[in-house]
């Protein structure tokens, strides 16, 4: 099929293959410079590009409050056009400008190297096991126990049998 490696539409050979997750330099730099240049209006792009690709809490939590920003942002514009509301205009404006300036400072800095390399494993320690009771029944093999005796197993059926009696009365 195409698109699996090897085949005729994979990495032409000897080229070098790009790491999972981390986007191109032109594709970051893009990201960073979208808020800037559509003037706050597409600003939850980075994030979401960060939330989408990562899936972190943390970049979901940027991507939900830049999406919130925009949302007050498209609110206050409809309230302060049909009012004249001097508050609605300037939560916009302060909503506008938080969407024009901080989402690529947010990229740039949660888009670190450091940040999409995945952590390192570390075992866990090992903690000392305090050795097993003796079975009750006699040796037996790792992972399998004994079965019990017959006469807890009449036990057991007579007070089920009671059981179920004394629920449908």
């Amino acid at each position: 099929m195409a698109g699996q490696y090897p085949g005729t539409f994979g990495p032409p050979p000897g080229a070098a293959a790009q790491p999972p997750g981390r986007p191109s330099a032109s594709v970051r730099v893009l990201c960073a410079l979208v808020p800037l240049l559509t003037a706050g209006v597409f600003g939850p792009l980075p994030s979401l590009v960060l939330a989408i690709r990562r899936r972190r809490p943390y970049d979901i939590a940027g991507a939900v409050v830049y999406c919130l920003l925009l949302l007050t942002m498209v609110v206050c514009a409809g309230v302060a056009s049909d009012t004249k509301a001097s508050a609605a205009n300037v939560i916009g404006e302060i909503a506008l400008a938080l969407l024009w300036l901080t989402p690529t400072l947010h990229y740039l800095v949660m888009d670190r190297r450091s940040l999409w390399a995945p952590a390192p494993y570390a075992p866990p320690p090992a903690v000392p096991h305090a050795p097993s009771p003796a079975a009750p029944y006699g040796a037996t093999t790792p992972g399998h126990t004994a079965p019990p005796p017959a006469d807890d197993l009449r036990e057991l059926g007579e007070l089920l049998r009671r059981q179920a009696r004394e629920g449908r009365s």
